[in-house]
């Protein structure tokens, strides 16, 4: 069984108010029956010296008068109740006693310890418990004498029963006076002790509600004593937990959010391995390994995907961040990085932190960076080497001939021609790519743009034999498109069909729309593409045929930079090829 803060205080006062109310009892009990026996004593004393003196006259004659002595004895009583009394003479015989006294006769000699000590001259006093009734008797033996010489002994054996049943009512009178005073102090001590323990029941309550995350409760402080100092202090530790939680909260939340939205993947794994956070970017990005992690699986499984088992083991014995990067292929390449870093407490190791990072894109976009500085030296290396080569020829004596000087300066400017096209479709592409290109999106017909270029190209398709044709619908076209840059998508388009075209071909131009976008076109009879090519005509310098692009003009950046802008555009292009028999290319636009 419980017993509260409270009962225990009243239970403490309450034995501390019993014994002292016990302690101070018994000395009063005992102090009164000190005082009463010394009382009862002092008052047989002088009843046997009184006595002592009426009788000495008659001890000291020679005939000792024992009736005349009983009848004293029995007057003497009289005036003194609960008394009984002997007269004896020197020699310990009974001279008189009370009527009450049957226990020896007159003339018998009283042999008893008292008596005997009286009649060598000493007074002796007692107390004696009658065996059979057990009341007490205060017994005086008191010598008689005559100066010197003892003549005799006056025995007094007086009740003290009166006594002790006076101070069993005292007793009864302090018992329920004690127990009234017990009951006053207890009700009182009861009222006291809740004047503490009920702010602290408060304070209990509210600790709580509070360990329970309600901190909307505050106690009342109605007292500046030490319950009010803990019922502030509470308050305060109340309010400023409510605002630490809230501060804790929020920066979870934040660290939750980051995590979530986090293209890296974070898992955390305690020293045993297992794991014991992970966020969605970690779960996709392990689906490519084929492990399936959950909170509180093996971290373990996963460090092997990455590490051989001695590794692991070395690992989660370390204390020192590492980085580890490894290619795995799953459907396809997909390259993971991972950084491992180990989460100490007040320098004691509690786990690793694991951070994947995917640098597929951060690879593959490293070694289109290497392939497009290869690309450009290679295609810049050609024409600067004719170049150089030429120059030489004519510093060496060439130009005195007009004939060669007039062809090689013909050859220098075509090659010159081809680098300043080379470089301006390089400035093009990198404006697109870093999005520095400025655009003047206005609403304009299609159909107008598309006869603008043909009008440009049919000089020169006309020259190749080559039969240009357009297919237009009755009514306008209109997109919102940046006029410059489409009008170099479709010449570039209509460039490449007219050149890879052979004479006699055809090249079609078709203008259609639907009910959200418009759609160009183009169709050549021309020598076509092989399929294995087609994923990648839309790459930066690649070409098909390299040898003949290069004889025709091309830098290889064309369908890159067309690409480029149609997407910029909000619309797609596509290609598709039958090798021998002709290509056909066809980009879309929304309309206005």
């Amino acid at each position: 069984m419980r017993i509260g803060m409270q009962g225990k205080i009243v239970f403490v006062y309450s034995l501390l108010i019993l014994f002292a109310m016990q302690l101070s009892g018994v000395y009063l009990v005992k102090s009164l029956e000190n005082y009463y026996l010394r009382n009862f004593a002092a008052g047989q004393v002088l009843q046997a010296e009184l006595l002592s003196s009426f009788i000495l006259r008659y001890l000291i004659e020679d005939e000792q008068q024992s009736d005349l002595i009983s009848s004293l004895i029995v007057e003497f009583e009289g005036n003194v109740q609960g008394t009984e009394t002997m007269v004896l003479d020197r020699n310990g015989r009974l001279l008189g006693k009370s009527d009450r006294s049957v226990s020896y006769s007159p003339g018998e000699r009283v042999i008893q310890d008292d008596i005997l000590l009286a009649l060598s001259g000493n007074r002796v006093e007692g107390v004696r418990i009658d065996p059979e009734t057990k009341i007490r008797y205060h017994t005086l033996a008191l010598p008689i004498k005559d100066g010197a010489s003892v003549v005799g002994v006056v025995y007094l054996t007086g009740s003290l029963e009166t006594i002790y049943m006076t101070l069993r009512e005292i007793k009864v009178m302090l018992i329920t006076g004690w127990i009234i005073v017990l009951a006053i102090a207890i009700v009182i001590s009861f009222m006291l002790t809740r004047t503490i323990t009920l702010p602290i029941r408060g304070l209990t309550k509210r600790a709580a509600a509070m360990a329970g995350g309600d901190f909307s409760q505050l106690i009342d402080v109605h007292s500046n004593d030490e319950i009010g100092e803990l019922a502030g202090t509470f308050n305060f530790l109340t309010t400023r937990l409510k605002e630490t939680l809230q501060e804790i909260s929020a920066e979870k939340n934040k660290v939750e959010t980051l995590l979530k939205y986090l293209r890296d993947g974070i898992i955390a794994i305690n020293k045993e391995g297992e794991i014991i956070h992970l966020n969605p970017a970690a779960q996709e990005l392990l689906k490519f390994t084929g492990v399936q992690a959950e909170p509180e699986s093996s971290g373990k499984e996963i460090l092997r995907k990455f590490f051989s088992n001695g590794e692991v083991e070395e690992l989660l014995s370390s204390k020192v961040s590492q980085t580890k990067e490894v290619e795995l292929e799953v459907d396809g390449e997909k390259i993971l990085q991972m950084h491992i870093a180990p989460i100490k407490e007040s320098e004691h190791l509690q786990g690793y932190l694991l951070v994947l990072h995917d640098v597929t894109k951060e690879r593959a976009f490293s070694r289109l960076q290497q392939e497009f500085v290869a690309d450009v030296s290679h295609e810049l290396r050609t024409p600067l080497t004719t170049i150089k080569s030429y120059v030489e020829t004519l510093l060496n004596g060439a130009q005195e001939n007009p004939l060669i000087r007039g062809r090689f300066l013909q050859v220098l400017e075509k090659e010159t021609e081809r680098m300043v096209k080379l470089v301006r479709d390089l400035l093009v592409l990198s404006q697109l790519d870093y999005q520095k290109a400025n655009w003047t999106r206005e609403k304009s017909d299609l159909i107008t743009l598309v006869e603008e270029v043909l009008e440009q190209i049919e000089m020169e398709a006309k020259s190749k034999g080559i039969n240009l044709r357009r297919k237009m619908p009755g009514e306008k076209v209109k997109v919102f498109l940046d006029r410059d840059k489409i009008k170099q998508v479709i010449l570039n388009l209509l460039d490449n069909a007219v050149k890879f075209t052979p004479s006699g071909g055809r090249v079609d131009v078709e203008v259609t729309k639907d009910e959200s976008f418009a759609f160009v076109s183009i169709r050549d009879t021309g020598i076509g593409i092989p399929a294995e090519d087609i994923p990648r005509v839309f790459d930066r310098f690649y070409r098909v045929d390299k040898t003949r692009s290069r004889e025709s003009g091309g830098t290889g950046l064309g369908l890159s930079i067309a690409r480029k802008i149609i997407r910029a555009s909000g619309g797609k292009i596509t290609l598709s090829s039958v090798p021998e028999k002709g290509t056909e290319v066809t980009f879309s636009l929304p309309l206005a």
